[in-house]
């Protein structure tokens, strides 16, 4: 069996629409256009979703960067997994949106002002709406009950009311036709600002291509290019990774200590490293040895299938091992999970 099967060096992990703010974030003096807590909770959104979803969009990344040719419609191939996600926030569309417009974070920023603006009158005309409605009821009510001496003149005031208020119906449906033409606007520039800076990120090989450099870098798109939102953010406190990412960390490390060439199953190679891990990966650890059978089991169907790219091979095994340790069980497969638990 040859590295391929078994080297997983995959970038290997290394930890090396909310805006209200009209203006591009530049390295400047002076209060900061985008505050730092916003960001920060982008990022950690960003990092959440991405160790969620790695082991169906992290290979597909790392063969973005690795391909000099590759454009924004690989970004957008790269995350159509996410789009069928359980719980998906939405938080990623701009990158499985179909749609683009070039433009600079400026001008993104400037159409989501725009409207904002045009929500706030849009709010303030169906207001009127209502207040001239019930003004036109009253109307017709006083046309009910007048005299000789004042019809006309209700009945003048009555029309004048009537007026306004389809005057009125006129200008909101201006003001919502205006308003969803700039928002389809603004969806579709900023597709083109994600897409493009992350395309961007991955091309410039600066940084290992993991979740976290990878929430540094989105955090604060698109109101900033990606280089500045990695600086302002790599500094920031990270929540605790998610379980599938801690277990493809832990399968990579396990891969990178595996010998480079073997022509033996590698379920004992696997079962070795994983008693000799340290504690450092706490729950993790214990969750893979606690269902060392779905875990033996996934090698053993990759050994079948010959998975043969060292990049490649620890995101197949991490899933075929998520997906057997949740998958139900019935009660002989639990009595025979639970007779090949690993010592702790």
């Amino acid at each position: 069996m040859k590295s391929g099967l078994l080297h997983g060096n995959s970038g290997m992990v290394a930890f090396s629409d909310g805006f209200t703010s009209i203006r591009e974030e530049k390295s400047k003096r002076g209060p900061r256009t985008i505050p730092d807590n916003f960001l920060e909770g982008n990022r950690n959104a960003w990092v959440q979703l991405l160790e969620e979803s790695w082991l169906r969009v992290g290979w597909r990344l790392l063969q973005i960067r690795d391909k000099r040719s590759s454009t924004v419609e690989d970004i957008r191939k790269a995350f159509e997994p996410v789009k069928e996600m359980p719980h998906n926030s939405g938080l990623a569309a701009s990158f499985y949106h179909q749609t683009l417009e070039p433009a600079k974070p400026t001008e993104v920023l400037k159409i989501r002002t725009r409207v904002g603006d045009l929500d706030a009158e849009i709010i303030s005309a169906q207001a009127k709406r209502d207040e001239y409605f019930r003004s036109c009821l009253d109307a017709d009510k006083a046309m009910k009950m007048a005299g000789p001496d004042d019809e006309g003149i209700i009945r003048e005031e009555a029309l004048s009311r009537l007026q306004r208020l389809l005057q009125n119906a006129s200008d909101l449906r201006g003001l919502e036709s205006d308003r969803e033409t700039l928002h389809r606007k603004s969806v579709d520039q900023t597709a083109y600002v994600l897409q493009s800076e992350l395309l961007d990120f991955l091309r410039s090989r600066r940084y290992a291509v993991s979740p976290r450099n990878l929430g540094d870098a989105l955090a604060g798109l698109p109101g900033m290019k990606w280089r500045q939102s990695f600086e302002r953010c790599s500094d920031m406190q990270f929540n605790l990774p998610a379980q599938e990412y801690e277990v493809f960390e832990l399968l990579s490390e396990i891969c990178g200590h595996l010998p480079e060439e073997t022509d033996e199953h590698p379920s004992e190679l696997f079962r070795a490293e994983l008693l000799k891990r340290s504690r450092s990966f706490g729950h993790t650890r214990r969750f893979l040895r606690d269902n060392w059978r779905d875990l033996r089991l996934a090698i053993d169907e990759c050994w079948k299938r010959r998975v043969d790219n060292s990049d490649a091979f620890p995101f197949v095994l991490s899933s075929i091992f998520i997906r057997n340790a949740r998958r139900q069980k019935d009660a002989r497969e639990q009595l025979l999970a639970d007779t090949e638990k690993l010592a702790i």
